[in-house]
C-alpha cells in the first residue's frame, strides 16, 4: 500500500521536503493550491504555509482530502498523525495521490500526539490529525511550531473545533441523493459549509456537493442534481 505508518519509509523525501522549507517562501509559494471551489471561500484563496485550518461536522473528512489533494497533486508531502482507521480509499477518491500520502501512529496522549505533529512539521508540507482529547493544552505549541516551519496543520474534529484554528470550515445539513424507496445507490452528498475562525474577515456560507454525482467537488449551484431521492447523511467513520 503507498501509505504506511512507518517513519523509516518517509526519510527519503524529508531531505528534499526540508530544503525547500528552510529557504525563504516567495509571494507566489505563500499558499499551497486547493480546488477552485474552496478558493472562493478561503480567506487567502488557498491554504497558507504556517496556518491552521480546522474541519468539522459529518463530512469533515471528506472537505479535509478535498482541501489537500490538490497541493499533494501538486507535489507536497501529506502525512496524516494520530488518526487510527484513515479512510485510505476515500482519501484516494477525493483525488489524494497515495504515494505522497504517509501516515503515523499516535500512542500515548496529548504530549505524545504535539511531539509526534511537531516532528512531522519538521520534514512534511500539510499535516493531517484528529486532536486527541485535552490536545487544548498543548494547541499552543503546536500552532508555533507549525507556523515557524511555514506547514500547513489540517485539524480534522467532526464533533467540533478544539485547537483554536486560523480558520474553521464547518459541515452541516448533510443529504446523501440518489436512494429511492428501498432501491437505488448513493450518487452524491449535499452539504452546507461554514468558513469561519479568527483568520476570516466574516463567515461565509456556500452549499456543495462533496462529492458530487461526478466524483469531484463542486458549488451546488454548479452541479446537475442526482436522482430524486435523498436519503439522511449516514456515518462512514473515518471516509466521513
Amino acid at each position: 500500500m503507498a501509505a504506511t505508518s512507518s517513519a523509516h519509509a518517509a526519510q527519503p523525501v524529508l531531505g528534499d521536503v526540508a530544503a525547500r522549507l528552510g529557504r525563504p517562501v516567495t509571494a507566489r509559494e505563500r499558499c499551497l493550491p486547493v480546488p477552485e471551489v474552496f478558493a472562493s471561500l478561503l480567506p487567502d484563496g488557498g491554504l497558507v504555509r504556517g496556518r491552521s485550518v480546522g474541519c468539522s461536522g459529518p463530512a469533515a473528512w471528506s472537505l479535509a482530502f478535498a482541501l489537500v489533494a490538490e497541493a499533494a497533486a501538486a507535489g507536497s508531502w501529506v502525512v496524516a498523525v494520530g488518526v487510527p482507521g484513515l479512510g485510505i480509499e476515500a482519501a484516494g477518491g477525493l483525488g489524494v495521490p497515495l504515494g505522497r500520502l504517509v501516515v503515523v501512529d499516535v500512542d500515548g496522549g496529548p504530549a505524545v500526539w504535539a511531539e509526534r505533529v511537531a516532528a512531522a512539521a519538521d520534514g512534511f508540507e500539510v499535516v493531517l490529525t484528529t486532536p486527541p482529547a485535552g490536545a487544548e493544552r498543548v494547541a499552543r505549541r503546536v500552532r508555533q511550531r507549525v507556523q515557524s516551519n511555514g506547514v500547513v496543520l489540517v485539524a480534522v474534529d467532526p464533533s467540533g473545533p478544539n485547537l483554536g484554528c486560523d480558520v474553521d470550515l464547518a459541515t452541516s445539513a448533510a443529504r446523501w441523493h440518489g436512494i429511492g424507496e428501498g432501491h437505488g445507490h448513493l450518487m452524491a452528498r449535499r452539504v452546507a459549509l461554514e468558513v469561519a475562525g479568527r483568520r476570516a474577515p466574516r463567515p461565509v456560507r456556500r452549499e456543495l456537493w462533496l462529492p458530487g454525482p461526478d466524483g469531484t467537488v463542486v458549488a451546488a449551484e454548479h452541479a446537475e442534481h442526482a436522482e430524486p431521492g435523498e436519503a439522511p447523511v449516514v456515518p462512514l467513520g473515518r471516509a466521513g
